[in-house]
């Protein structure tokens, strides 16, 4: 098969393993900005620090960009949950106000299924000769409960599945989405898209 037909057919794959969108772009239209790596930290997430793949353990933003111009394409994959995104919070934002939301939608549930999704297609499109096709998750490595990593001096027992976020390595997500021609509803009454990447070259 040619470049272009092994790309086509990686995102029909995905379409078949449950991906509510799958779209291959240049990765030139993947957009870093810092400032998606700042919200990680202002306001600090729960996250921040007590996982393996969330900052500040993860590549600089600096250090991404530079080895994102070395990938040609990329495929967006999203996964539509069944709930929306607008404001349930009864108060200020808080951690456990975070973990009482995560629990009532079952947002685990779909990370995860983002998650094994990012994992078959990155698989499928290094046995198809793309030996350095990575792939991103959308939001905190979700594959433990609680990320033991840093209890077990670093070593992840998920080493070969986990990965880190698109907003963890400094990927504006929502303007990438766009680049694709694809849509993410931040606080509206459209259902929640989860958004994965993989690069391939």
């Amino acid at each position: 098969m040619k470049g272009s037909d092994v790309l086509a057919e990686l995102a029909k794959e995905a379409l078949k393993k449950g991906a509510t969108n799958a779209r291959i772009i240049s990765a030139r239209k993947v957009v870093v900005d810092a400032r998606a790596r700042l919200k990680c930290f202002v306001p600090i997430c729960p996250s921040y620090g007590r996982h393996l793949l969330c900052p500040p353990n993860v590549i600089p933003v600096k250090d991404f960009e530079e080895i994102l111009r070395l990938y040609k394409h990329a495929l967006i994959l999203q996964v539509q949950a069944d709930f929306d995104s607008r404001d349930k919070a009864k108060g200020r934002l808080s951690k456990e106000l975070c973990r009482k939301l995560e629990n009532s939608t079952g947002t685990v549930r779909w990370q995860r299924k983002l998650h094994d999704l990012v994992d078959e297609v990155e698989a499928s499109a290094f046995k198809k000769g793309f030996r350095f096709a990575a792939g991103l998750i959308g939001g905190e490595c979700s594959l433990c409960d609680e990320c033991t990593a840093l209890l077990r001096n670093h070593q992840c027992i998920h080493p070969f599945r986990a990965r880190p976020s698109m907003e963890a390595v400094g990927i504006d997500v929502v303007k990438t989405c766009e680049n694709a021609g694809l849509s993410v509803h931040l606080s509206s009454a459209d259902k929640v898209k989860w958004t994965g990447l993989v690069l391939i070259d």
